[in-house]
């Protein structure tokens, strides 16, 4: 803008000079002015020349930027000054002032407008094929496209932003179409297909630029990929399920069929279902099942493809299961499929939950499997009812069977059920050797070391290593949904079982010693009518049941 009010006082001064007094020079001052002229358009990176006029002369002009953003080389002093326009993003404008300090110290201002127009160039676009590493494409390769070397030639300029387009070719799915880079799957195709893509770059100031790309996307040999999955170990009576809903087609509109090749017969869910189940059978030892999947695509292109499931037997191993086949909650019994709000319970688990698939050798409650046996240990008909011992065809041992409690201690039989015994083993710390002819018939003693060797020589049920059970084994003959009556034993199998008389209790004995410190004057019963395990003075007597294997 111009300062019109320093050019007046500019000719009023040289006027007032020049009149008066006969023509003499005058005392009178000069006031101060400066002019910038008018104002300036310059387009971004080229040079301007500033200059202002000044009176009187002899002062100082300093130049610098009153309103906008700084510029490289002022403030800067002088009449005339060459300004270097900066680089813009955008068109800019600038307020340039000019203070001018007279010689008598008076200072005077004039500004003017800076216009400055930005000149956007826009990128250069390059956009190549990166990958895969060894080309041209196949099948199930990634596919990528490149536009990272695209470049914006402004000095201080940068590439924004990326947008991808397909504009030829079968339909792609793309990870992104935002990003530097491009990426796809090469897809399974009938015949080749040229696929074009363009990319559109913009920089910091908003120029963009477009370019384009096409390449081959070869055929398929196979057009058909069937996927029965990975080989697989299951365990007999588990649900089995083959799954071929990750095959592949060139179409993607295909049908499955299941057929089993080899390994027991099953009856699937559905054979002509991608997605189908089958209940594995039941097995001695581990079996190979192979099944082909066939997959037929709408087309009529056929693959194929098999899965081995190897069916193992259930690792029940040679102890009995609880007998427990009721689940509760924690106030009342509950249908075991019904709520998994108490899930793992023993009812769901083991030899008992799966006992209906079970093949038994002999009969017995729930997961339990016993055999009678004559006086040689010769197997006898399920429905017996006279027999000398039991096999236990889980653990594979072979269990005594009491005789009926006839008579009156110590006026009784060897194996009358109601004998009782103390604890003692010659030799074994802590073993106590009750009376002979106290609580069992015997002129030796009653403990339990002289009823096993007063067994073993009627060499009872043919054999001659009958002994006292370990805890773990007579624990297995308990069956614990039997709790709430009077023996936890199957009395089918175990009868003429004595009234309890110890204190209310059926305290049978174990071959395992109570740790009770130094003394070891203890040793396990087991209540055959509660379950229930004690630590039981070896002094005191309790019944007992021998036990031997095979």
């Amino acid at each position: 803008m111009k300062s019109y009010h320093a050019i007046v006082l500019f000719v009023f001064t040289l006027l007032s000079a020049c009149g008066g007094g006969g023509g003499g020079t005058g005392n009178g001052s000069v006031k101060a002015s400066v002019n910038v002229g008018d104002d300036i358009n310059a387009d971004e990176k080229t040079s301007v020349k500033l200059s202002a006029v000044v009176s009187p002369s002899g002062g100082t002009v300093t130049w610098s930027v009153s309103q906008g953003d700084s510029i490289d080389g002022l403030p800067e002093e002088g009449e005339s000054i060459d300004l270097e326009i900066p680089d813009v993003k955008s068109n800019s404008t600038y307020t340039i002032k000019a203070d001018y300090r007279a010689p008598d110290g008076s200072l005077v201002s004039d500004t003017l407008i800076l216009q400055v127009a930005s000149l956007n160039q826009v990128p250069t676009v390059s956009v190549t094929q990166t990958g895969p590493e060894e080309l041209p494409s196949k099948w199930g390769d990634t596919v990528v496209l490149s536009a990272e070397e695209s470049e914006d030639p402004d000095e201080n300029g940068q590439i924004v932003s990326y947008q991808w387009q397909q504009t030829g070719g079968v339909s792609l799915t793309p990870t992104s179409l935002t990003d530097s880079t491009l990426q796809f799957e090469h897809p399974l195709l009938a015949a080749s297909s040229t696929v074009s893509w363009q990319v559109t770059v913009t920089d910091d100031e908003g120029g963009q630029a477009s370019n384009s790309i096409s390449i081959v996307l070869a055929k398929n040999d196979q057009l058909v990929f069937a996927k029965a999955g990975n080989d697989e170990l299951i365990t007999e009576y588990e649900t089995v399920t083959l799954d071929g809903s990750s095959s592949q087609s060139v179409s993607a509109d295909y049908r499955c069929n299941w057929q089993l090749v080899s390994g027991p017969t099953v009856t699937l869910a559905d054979a002509n279902a991608c997605v189908t189940t089958y209940t594995a059978p039941d097995v001695d030892a581990e079996v190979a099942m192979t099944w082909q999947l066939t997959v037929t695509d709408v087309a009529g292109y056929v693959g194929t493809d098999t899965k081995v499931v190897t069916i193992a037997p259930m690792k029940l191993g040679y102890l009995n299961d609880s007998g427990q086949v009721s689940c509760y909650n924690a106030t009342a019994k509950i249908d075991c499929t019904s709520s998994n709000d108490f899930a793992g319970q023993d009812a769901k688990t083991g030899r008992d939950s799966v006992v209906a698939r079970l093949a038994k050798t002999g009969q017995g409650d729930n997961g339990f499997d016993f055999t009678k046996l004559d006086a040689f240990a010769d197997e006898l008909p399920n429905d017996s009812s006279s027999f000398s011992c039991v096999r236990d065809n889980v653990t594979g041992l072979i269990w005594e069977v009491k005789e009926a409690p006839v008579g009156t201690l110590p006026n009784v039989t060897l194996r009358a059920s109601h004998n009782r015994y103390t604890w003692g083993f010659s030799g074994v710390t802590g073993s106590v050797f009750g009376a002979a002819n106290s609580t069992c018939e015997s002129d030796v003693n009653c403990s339990l070391e002289a009823y096993v060797q007063a067994v073993n020589a009627t060499n009872y049920c043919g054999g001659v290593n009958w002994r006292v059970p370990t805890y773990v084994e007579l624990l297995g003959l308990l069956d614990f949904e039997k709790r709430s009556q009077n023996l936890m034993i199957p009395t089918q199998y175990f009868p003429n079982s004595p009234a309890a008389s110890l204190n209310g209790n059926l305290y049978y004995w174990t071959k395992q010693t109570s740790a009770d410190g130094t003394s070891l004057s203890q040793a396990y019963v087991i209540d055959l009518q509660t379950g229930n395990d004690v630590a039981y003075p070896k002094a005191n007597t309790a019944y007992v049941r021998l036990v031997r294997t095979p």
